[in-house]
């Protein structure tokens, strides 16, 4: 009889072992992913922001190129104005 009472509280006992270590896992495991969520809205705003600077960049290298290309023709005029005299 006390043999199965023995057998009965030390199954119990592991029972509550493994549902503890499992609680613990899960927490640490919630808190793991919301940092990593956290990361990745932090990363996907900050990619938002380069795509922006990214698209305001480019439109700076057009209008630049468009001046440059403004004063090579405008050289090319000075130089045929010259060459002419």
């Amino acid at each position: 009889m006390w043999d199965i009472v023995a057998c009965v509280i030390a199954a119990l006992a592991m029972i509550w072992a493994i549902y503890r270590d499992r609680s613990s896992d899960n927490s640490e495991l919630i808190e793991r992913i919301h940092d990593l969520e956290t990361n990745v809205s932090g990363h996907s705003s900050k990619l938002d922001r380069l795509e922006q600077e990214t698209d305001e960049l480019e439109t700076t290298i057009r209008n630049l190129e468009k001046q440059i290309h403004q004063m090579d023709l405008k050289i090319e005029r000075i130089l045929v104005i010259l060459e002419n005299k």
